[in-house]
Protein backbone atom coordinates (compact mmCIF):
# COMPACT_ATOMS: atom_id res chain seq x y z
CA UNK A 1 0.00 0.00 0.00
CA UNK A 2 1.07 3.51 -0.80
CA UNK A 3 2.06 6.08 1.92
CA UNK A 4 1.70 9.28 1.67
CA UNK A 5 4.86 11.73 2.80
CA UNK A 6 3.09 13.05 5.89
CA UNK A 7 2.68 9.10 6.77
CA UNK A 8 6.59 8.47 5.89
CA UNK A 9 6.96 11.46 7.65
CA UNK A 10 5.31 10.60 11.10
CA UNK A 11 6.75 6.95 10.80
CA UNK A 12 10.00 7.98 10.29
CA UNK A 13 9.92 10.65 13.84
CA UNK A 14 7.79 7.61 15.80
CA UNK A 15 10.84 5.29 14.74
CA UNK A 16 13.25 7.89 16.21
CA UNK A 17 11.17 8.65 19.48
CA UNK A 18 11.15 5.08 20.18
CA UNK A 19 15.18 3.89 19.21
CA UNK A 20 15.77 7.27 21.57
CA UNK A 21 13.40 6.61 24.48
CA UNK A 22 15.21 2.51 24.40
CA UNK A 23 18.47 3.98 24.63
CA UNK A 24 17.76 6.40 26.95
CA UNK A 25 16.91 3.95 29.53
CA UNK A 26 20.12 1.72 28.55
CA UNK A 27 23.17 1.31 31.30
CA UNK A 28 26.00 2.57 29.62
CA UNK A 29 25.15 5.00 27.29
CA UNK A 30 27.21 8.47 27.19
CA UNK A 31 25.56 10.12 24.86
CA UNK A 32 22.79 9.89 22.00
CA UNK A 33 23.40 11.88 18.65
CA UNK A 34 22.17 12.23 15.34
CA UNK A 35 23.29 13.76 12.11
CA UNK A 36 22.55 13.74 8.15
CA UNK A 37 19.69 15.00 6.97
CA UNK A 38 17.43 15.03 9.94
CA UNK A 39 19.56 17.08 12.03
CA UNK A 40 20.18 19.39 8.96
CA UNK A 41 16.42 19.63 8.89
CA UNK A 42 16.53 18.76 4.89
CA UNK A 43 14.45 15.55 4.95
CA UNK A 44 12.12 14.42 2.62
CA UNK A 45 9.82 11.23 3.18
CA UNK A 46 12.43 9.11 2.07
CA UNK A 47 15.00 9.90 4.40
CA UNK A 48 16.87 8.15 6.76
CA UNK A 49 17.95 8.15 10.16
CA UNK A 50 21.98 8.70 10.91
CA UNK A 51 21.65 7.57 14.72
CA UNK A 52 24.86 7.61 16.42
CA UNK A 53 25.29 6.06 20.32
CA UNK A 54 28.14 6.77 22.53
CA UNK A 55 29.38 4.31 25.02
CA UNK A 56 30.91 3.49 28.16
CA UNK A 57 34.23 1.17 27.50
CA UNK A 58 33.50 -1.62 29.65
CA UNK A 59 29.87 -2.13 28.26
CA UNK A 60 30.84 -1.88 24.99
CA UNK A 61 30.86 -5.21 23.39
CA UNK A 62 27.75 -6.09 25.31
CA UNK A 63 25.77 -3.32 22.79
CA UNK A 64 27.40 -4.41 19.62
CA UNK A 65 26.11 -8.04 20.42
CA UNK A 66 22.85 -6.72 20.98
CA UNK A 67 22.79 -4.23 18.29
CA UNK A 68 21.26 -6.90 15.76
CA UNK A 69 18.20 -7.88 17.86
CA UNK A 70 17.06 -4.58 19.56
CA UNK A 71 15.58 -2.86 16.60
CA UNK A 72 13.23 -5.21 16.79
CA UNK A 73 11.90 -3.23 19.62
CA UNK A 74 11.73 0.13 18.15
CA UNK A 75 8.72 -0.50 15.28
CA UNK A 76 7.66 -2.81 12.87
CA UNK A 77 10.82 -3.96 11.73
CA UNK A 78 11.15 -5.95 8.55
CA UNK A 79 15.01 -6.62 8.41
CA UNK A 80 19.07 -5.59 9.24
CA UNK A 81 21.36 -5.36 6.38
CA UNK A 82 24.34 -7.18 6.56
CA UNK A 83 27.25 -4.90 7.17
CA UNK A 84 30.76 -5.64 7.04
CA UNK A 85 31.82 -2.90 10.27
CA UNK A 86 31.24 -4.50 13.13
CA UNK A 87 29.87 -1.56 14.81
CA UNK A 88 26.87 -0.23 12.40
CA UNK A 89 23.70 -2.27 11.94
CA UNK A 90 21.23 -0.63 9.48
CA UNK A 91 17.96 -1.46 9.87
CA UNK A 92 14.62 -1.11 7.72
CA UNK A 93 10.94 -0.65 9.19
CA UNK A 94 7.32 -0.82 8.13
CA UNK A 95 6.33 1.18 6.25
CA UNK A 96 9.58 2.88 4.32
CA UNK A 97 11.96 3.52 6.96
CA UNK A 98 15.71 3.07 7.23
CA UNK A 99 17.74 3.28 11.06
CA UNK A 100 21.69 3.35 10.55
CA UNK A 101 22.84 3.12 14.32
CA UNK A 102 26.47 3.16 14.76
CA UNK A 103 28.27 2.35 18.15
CA UNK A 104 31.35 4.12 19.20
CA UNK A 105 33.51 3.94 22.45
CA UNK A 106 33.92 7.08 24.18
CA UNK A 107 37.54 7.47 23.26
CA UNK A 108 36.30 7.34 19.35
CA UNK A 109 34.95 10.60 20.05
CA UNK A 110 37.26 13.34 18.36
CA UNK A 111 37.48 16.24 16.71
CA UNK A 112 36.76 16.06 13.17
CA UNK A 113 35.68 17.82 10.08
CA UNK A 114 32.30 15.55 10.16
CA UNK A 115 31.40 17.63 13.67
CA UNK A 116 31.15 20.69 11.22
CA UNK A 117 28.52 19.14 9.77
CA UNK A 118 24.71 19.55 11.36
CA UNK A 119 24.45 17.69 14.63
CA UNK A 120 21.36 17.03 16.54
CA UNK A 121 22.68 16.28 20.05
CA UNK A 122 19.85 14.34 21.72
CA UNK A 123 21.30 13.33 25.25
CA UNK A 124 25.06 14.54 26.10
CA UNK A 125 24.73 15.28 29.88
CA UNK A 126 28.53 15.54 30.11
CA UNK A 127 28.73 17.75 27.10
CA UNK A 128 31.26 15.21 25.70
CA UNK A 129 29.43 15.83 22.05
CA UNK A 130 29.48 19.49 22.56
CA UNK A 131 32.83 20.22 23.79
CA UNK A 132 34.03 17.89 20.15
CA UNK A 133 31.93 20.21 17.82
CA UNK A 134 33.64 22.70 20.09
CA UNK A 135 37.25 21.72 19.17
CA UNK A 136 36.16 20.61 15.79
CA UNK A 137 36.31 24.54 14.89
CA UNK A 138 38.44 25.20 12.07
CA UNK A 139 38.97 22.05 10.76
CA UNK A 140 39.46 21.07 7.22
CA UNK A 141 38.72 17.77 5.90
CA UNK A 142 42.38 16.33 4.09
CA UNK A 143 43.33 13.07 2.84
CA UNK A 144 46.94 11.62 3.29
CA UNK A 145 49.07 11.45 -0.06
CA UNK A 146 49.36 8.35 -0.60
CA UNK A 147 45.23 7.95 -0.69
CA UNK A 148 45.48 10.83 -3.37
CA UNK A 149 47.80 8.34 -4.97
CA UNK A 150 45.31 5.63 -5.05
CA UNK A 151 42.33 7.40 -6.01
CA UNK A 152 44.25 8.88 -8.99
CA UNK A 153 45.35 5.04 -9.88
CA UNK A 154 42.27 3.74 -9.41
CA UNK A 155 40.82 6.01 -11.67
CA UNK A 156 43.41 5.43 -14.31
CA UNK A 157 42.59 1.44 -14.31
CA UNK A 158 38.76 1.69 -14.04
CA UNK A 159 39.31 4.05 -17.36
CA UNK A 160 41.62 1.23 -18.90
CA UNK A 161 39.25 -1.59 -18.22
CA UNK A 162 36.15 0.51 -18.98
CA UNK A 163 37.55 0.95 -22.36
CA UNK A 164 39.21 -3.15 -22.78
CA UNK A 165 35.48 -4.63 -21.67
CA UNK A 166 33.76 -2.03 -24.51
CA UNK A 167 35.86 -2.89 -26.96
CA UNK A 168 35.67 -6.78 -26.10
CA UNK A 169 31.95 -6.55 -26.06
CA UNK A 170 31.48 -7.03 -22.52
CA UNK A 171 28.73 -4.23 -21.96
CA UNK A 172 27.18 -5.16 -18.92
CA UNK A 173 30.62 -5.28 -16.94
CA UNK A 174 31.84 -2.20 -19.21
CA UNK A 175 28.47 -0.34 -18.09
CA UNK A 176 29.50 -1.10 -14.08
CA UNK A 177 33.49 0.16 -14.40
CA UNK A 178 32.31 3.48 -16.00
CA UNK A 179 29.61 3.71 -12.75
CA UNK A 180 33.30 2.77 -10.84
CA UNK A 181 35.06 5.75 -12.48
CA UNK A 182 31.98 8.20 -11.77
CA UNK A 183 32.40 7.51 -7.85
CA UNK A 184 36.27 7.99 -7.96
CA UNK A 185 35.83 11.46 -10.12
CA UNK A 186 32.60 12.60 -7.27
CA UNK A 187 35.17 11.70 -4.40
CA UNK A 188 38.02 13.49 -6.05
CA UNK A 189 35.81 16.24 -6.41
CA UNK A 190 35.02 15.71 -2.94
CA UNK A 191 37.92 16.18 -1.68
CA UNK A 192 39.55 18.98 -3.90
CA UNK A 193 35.58 21.39 -2.08
CA UNK A 194 37.39 20.35 1.33
CA UNK A 195 33.93 18.31 1.68
CA UNK A 196 33.68 15.43 4.26
CA UNK A 197 31.31 13.53 2.39
CA UNK A 198 34.36 12.08 0.68
CA UNK A 199 33.17 8.42 1.88
CA UNK A 200 29.50 8.44 0.35
CA UNK A 201 30.16 9.68 -3.05
CA UNK A 202 27.27 9.38 -4.51
CA UNK A 203 24.78 10.52 -1.97
CA UNK A 204 23.60 14.03 -2.61
CA UNK A 205 26.13 15.01 -5.29
CA UNK A 206 23.62 16.96 -6.64
CA UNK A 207 23.57 19.50 -3.72
CA UNK A 208 27.62 19.81 -2.80
CA UNK A 209 29.91 18.79 -6.15
CA UNK A 210 30.97 20.94 -8.58
CA UNK A 211 28.64 22.22 -11.04
CA UNK A 212 31.06 21.80 -13.80
CA UNK A 213 31.25 18.26 -12.95
CA UNK A 214 27.70 17.35 -11.91
CA UNK A 215 26.96 18.81 -16.06
CA UNK A 216 29.41 16.56 -16.91
CA UNK A 217 28.14 13.54 -15.34
CA UNK A 218 25.03 14.33 -16.69
CA UNK A 219 26.22 13.44 -20.37
CA UNK A 220 28.05 10.63 -19.38
CA UNK A 221 25.33 8.29 -19.08
CA UNK A 222 25.51 5.50 -21.76
CA UNK A 223 23.13 3.19 -23.88
CA UNK A 224 24.16 -0.65 -23.40
CA UNK A 225 26.07 -0.10 -26.83
CA UNK A 226 29.93 -0.03 -27.36
CA UNK A 227 30.38 3.38 -28.82
CA UNK A 228 27.71 5.04 -26.41
CA UNK A 229 30.00 4.11 -23.76
CA UNK A 230 33.20 4.61 -25.40
CA UNK A 231 31.80 8.83 -25.41
CA UNK A 232 30.84 8.84 -22.08
CA UNK A 233 34.26 7.33 -21.24
CA UNK A 234 35.75 10.04 -23.19
CA UNK A 235 33.34 13.02 -21.64
CA UNK A 236 34.45 11.84 -18.27
CA UNK A 237 37.95 11.57 -18.89
CA UNK A 238 38.19 14.93 -19.82
CA UNK A 239 36.58 16.24 -16.55
CA UNK A 240 39.33 13.34 -14.67
CA UNK A 241 42.26 14.62 -16.39
CA UNK A 242 41.43 18.12 -14.88
CA UNK A 243 41.20 17.31 -11.78
CA UNK A 244 44.88 14.94 -12.15
CA UNK A 245 46.13 17.96 -13.37
CA UNK A 246 44.67 20.08 -10.48
CA UNK A 247 46.10 17.80 -8.24
CA UNK A 248 49.75 17.73 -9.48
CA UNK A 249 49.47 21.67 -9.23
CA UNK A 250 48.42 21.44 -5.59
CA UNK A 251 50.34 18.60 -4.19
CA UNK A 252 53.57 16.90 -4.53
CA UNK A 253 52.29 13.30 -6.30
CA UNK A 254 54.05 10.96 -8.85
CA UNK A 255 54.30 12.82 -11.88
CA UNK A 256 53.84 9.66 -14.00
CA UNK A 257 50.12 10.07 -13.25
CA UNK A 258 49.49 12.73 -14.70
CA UNK A 259 51.42 11.67 -17.61
CA UNK A 260 49.47 9.10 -18.52
CA UNK A 261 46.28 10.57 -17.71
CA UNK A 262 46.65 12.85 -20.59
CA UNK A 263 47.98 10.34 -22.41
CA UNK A 264 44.45 8.80 -21.83
CA UNK A 265 42.78 11.75 -23.23
CA UNK A 266 44.65 12.62 -26.06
Amino acid sequence: MECSPDELNAARQSLLDKTVDYFLVKKGVEALFVQGSVASGNTDEFSDIDFRVVIQPELYEQFLSERFSVPKCWGEWIYNEWAAIQWVCISHFHPFNKIDVLYYKLQDIQPSPWFLQPVLIIFDPKKLIHQVIEASQGLEFSLEIDEINRLISKGLAQAEEVYRRAIRGELFYAQSLLENFRLTIMQIDDYCQKNPSFSYASAHFERRGSQILIEVLKRSYALLEKQSILNALSTLLKAYQEQVIKLHETLLLNRMQKQICIGLTS
